[in-house]
């Protein structure tokens, strides 16, 4: 492929210089590829400028065409410069689906509602059932038909790519570049003018955001990037990839995008720091000792003396922690558990059937942050999330032979929550995102906000053997796929996001498909699974960020692949999905066989422990958050006690450049994700007829005998930690039929002695 074809897909291709004066631009000169030979001089703010292309095919994608532009200096030096190339797209239109992965949603060409954060939508917004969806002020293209920009450094999103589908000719498009040159990180920008059919994407080194950039809810903050000062005979390389192919809606695109996501970057490297069951015993103790709430007697969801620290129901982690130490936690954690699901039955649950959003010091509170004494302002997600957790411990309690233990007004009161949700669908067909639990009206409609429901009421089907709870879960799941997956968006499962699309609400509905298909055998949940999976995979970090040299991440060796970004408005990613295991993509590969989807478990659950602070290999606060939400007492430089992870895997400066790759204080929702992955992902895979084997913890694994009778396995452990590994053992046959819940619950583990090689033996 070269210059001509490209220029079939109704793209031209260019470079430009800019010189600035601090962020603003001062002279900028473009060149169309077409109008300049390869190695040609052209003259720049009196420099001269040797400029190379090379395009070639990619093997194996003849949709695909890698491209490399050297840039380099053969005069005088060049101040405060930057480099880019431009893709001009003709017969552009605002109908295109953007997606910039992490970042950018159908363009986030939605309402805005610029509020300081926390952001809360209100009469002024215009609030009601059928609100169109109205996010903060984040990065964005506009939604009519202004000017619009989006400039974003390659940190800000989890791949550095940029994409679209047009509608009209059922086309998709591709940039995907790396992270940086040795000159700086790389910027990924698309513009739409507002008078002619066409719009430009661009990369460029380094990234200069013109003007402003995105600080928490507000795109108007003083950009604080520069150029680069170009030496005498220095030269350098943008490196990217161009992909033009057939797309037949949004669900192509982002299928297109899963398959690609890492053609740029190394296969990610697999680093062994402490296994799964060191991290259980290091945050079992952590939860023991700092998350038992000995007055009320449940566990809390941090450390923190404060509104949102101590129960918020479901999302956080209210009544979710106790699931994990119910499983596998000690007779005290059991005990404590048992006394956390009481403790929701007996003083969080509405008489509507609804549980408050809020329990601080004895007094239920709501989720309106303008009004946190009105109760019954509920994020409905919450319920829903608790509805699926309790049905799984109470599954769990039967299964560990102690369902006695299950009093007759906990499964009441857990009914009586399903009835709700059962009112509020037949009275709207929606469950909206914000409600009142006492009126049971929607005061905030639509989003995907409350997805995993249909998970929940899937769940509470099977186990109350009611099939009202199994119609509603399906109407919901297909309303929620038809309204939000089908068009490349879920949004709004957060409560301080207003309505922007979220990771939360993809991974919540992909468990709604999951189970779902799991109770029915319809095969038709399993498409849907594999389409919001894909989805899914666009919140997930694709490879290793390269933290700047001196943060305490690099130091420390922190690698964020795997990592996953919450929300477009937070602009971080961050350890595991908020707040889950991600179990369902290791069911949807047992269901599948396709291998990308237990390669992205893996990564997201292997990376997780490394966020862990130890008390041998503690973390230290670099800063404090100013609302104190999740930090208790500590302080900055204060060593980070053992057991405690924060959601911050900062990659983009949104926080400032000076905290890319820092630790800030706290104790949150990702201590629960970590230990939902102990009791949930197995941390070896075996299918013994085949020879598959997967390490998704801190081992290595490896086939070094097989024959007719047997699998001989090597297994070993690097760390400095004793590993009890959990082994997941089937044939490929088996690999259909439903894992359903607590499935480990007794699977067989493997204990390797720190430093040490085991060899296991599987009969086959």
């Amino acid at each position: 492929m070269n210059l001509e074809e490209i220029r079939k897909n109704n793209c031209e291709l260019g470079i430009e210089m800019t010189q600035f004066d601090g962020c603003f631009p001062r002279v900028s000169n473009k060149w169309l590829l077409t109008e300049i030979n390869n190695k040609q001089v052209v003259s720049f703010c009196n420099s001269n400028w040797e400029i190379a292309y090379e395009f070639s095919n990619v093997p194996d994608n003849k949709e695909a065409i890698d491209g490399k532009i050297k840039f380099k200096n053969i005069s005088t030096k060049l101040y405060q410069a930057n480099m880019s190339i431009f893709i001009k797209i003709e017969n552009w239109s605002r109908q295109n689906y953007v997606l910039m992965p992490a970042a950018v949603y159908n363009g986030n060409r939605f309402e805005v509602s610029k509020q300081p954060y926390p952001p809360i939508l209100s009469k002024e917004n215009k609030i009601g059932i059928d609100i169109p969806i109205t996010i903060t002020d984040v990065p964005r293209l506009d939604k009519y038909n202004g000017v619009s920009n989006i400039q974003l450094r390659a940190g800000d999103m989890s791949t550095p790519a940029v994409g679209f589908y047009n509608p009209h000719n059922k086309r998709g498009f591709f940039l995907i570049t790396t992270q940086n040159t040795p000159i700086g990180e790389n910027g990924i920008g698309i513009k739409e003018s507002g008078s002619s059919n066409d719009a430009i994407i661009s990369l460029s080194a380094p990234a200069v955001r013109h003007n402003n950039k995105y600080g928490m809810c507000t795109t108007n903050e003083q950009s604080d990037d520069k150029g680069y000062n170009f030496n005498e005979n220095e030269e350098f390389t943008l490196k990217f990839r161009l992909y033009f192919f057939e797309c037949s809606n949004v669900i192509s695109l982002f299928n297109y995008f899963f398959n690609i996501r890492k053609d740029l970057s190394e296969k990610v490297k697999l680093y062994h720091e402490i296994p799964f069951s060191k991290a259980w015993e290091i945050q079992e103790k952590k939860y023991n000792t700092y998350n038992w709430m000995k007055e009320q007697e449940f566990y809390k969801i941090s450390t923190a003396d404060s509104i949102f620290g101590e129960w918020q129901t479901g999302w956080v982690g209210g009544g979710m922690n106790s699931y994990p130490l119910l499983f596998a936690g000690n007779e005290l954690s059991r005990e404590r558990a048992h006394k956390t699901i009481d403790f929701l039955f007996k003083k969080t649950q509405s008489p509507s059937g609804f549980f408050y959003g809020i329990i601080y010091k004895g007094t239920a509170y709501g989720d309106n942050f303008k009004n946190m004494e009105d109760a019954n302002f509920l994020l409905l997600r919450k319920n829903a999330d608790v509805i699926y957790y309790i049905i799984k411990q109470f599954i769990l309690l039967k299964e560990l032979g102690i369902g006695e233990k299950i009093k007759n007004y906990w499964e009441k009161g857990l009914r009586k929550a399903c009835d709700a949700f059962l009112r509020l669908w037949k009275k709207y067909r929606q469950f909206g995102q914000f409600v009142d639990i006492d009126k049971e009206e929607i005061i905030i409609g639509g989003t995907a906000s409350s997805g995993i429901i249909s998970a929940s009421l899937a769940l509470a089907s099977d186990y109350y053997k009611h099939k009202e709870y199994l119609s509603v879960a399906k109407e919901s799941a297909i309303y929620y796929y038809d309204n939000f997956v089908r068009k490349g968006i879920t949004n709004g499962a957060p409560g301080d996001i207003l309505q922007c699309p979220d990771s939360e609400s993809a991974f919540a509905l992909l468990d709604s498909y999951m189970v779902l298909y799991e109770i029915t055998s319809e095969k038709r949940w399993l498409e849907m699974a594999e389409d919001t999976a894909c989805q899914c995979a666009t919140w997930v970090m694709s490879y290793d960020f390269d933290f700047p040299k001196s943060s305490a991440f690099e130091k420390r060796g922190i690698h964020s692949a795997g990592t996953v970004f919450a929300n477009v408005q937070n602009k971080h990613s961050a350890p595991g999905i908020c707040t889950s295991s991600g179990v369902s993509l290791f069911k949807l590969y047992r269901a599948t066989g396709n291998e990308l989807y237990i390669q992205l478990i893996q990564e997201i659950a292997h990376n997780l422990p490394q966020f862990l602070s130890r008390e041998d290999n503690p973390l230290t606060i670099l800063w404090n958050f100013d609302d104190n939400e999740y930090n208790g007492d500590l302080e900055t430089n204060e060593l980070v006690p053992p057991g405690w992870m924060n959601e911050r895997v900062n990659t983009s400066d949104w926080e400032g450049k000076e905290n890319i790759g820092g630790v800030p204080g706290g104790s949150c929702w990702c201590e629960v994700s970590n230990m939902l992955t102990y009791i949930e992902i197995p941390g070896l895979y075996i299918q013994k007829d085949t020879g598959f084997v997967c390490a998704i913890d801190h081992v290595d694994a490896k086939v070094i005998e097989e024959d007719e009778n047997k699998l001989v396995i090597k297994l070993e452990n690097k760390t400095n930690f004793c590993a009890k590994v959990k082994v997941f053992v089937e044939n490929s046959n088996e690999r259909v039929k439903p894992m359903g819940q607590n499935s480990l619950l007794h699977c067989q583990e493997v204990i390797i002695n720190k430093h040490s090689i085991e060899r296991l033996l599987i009969n086959r």
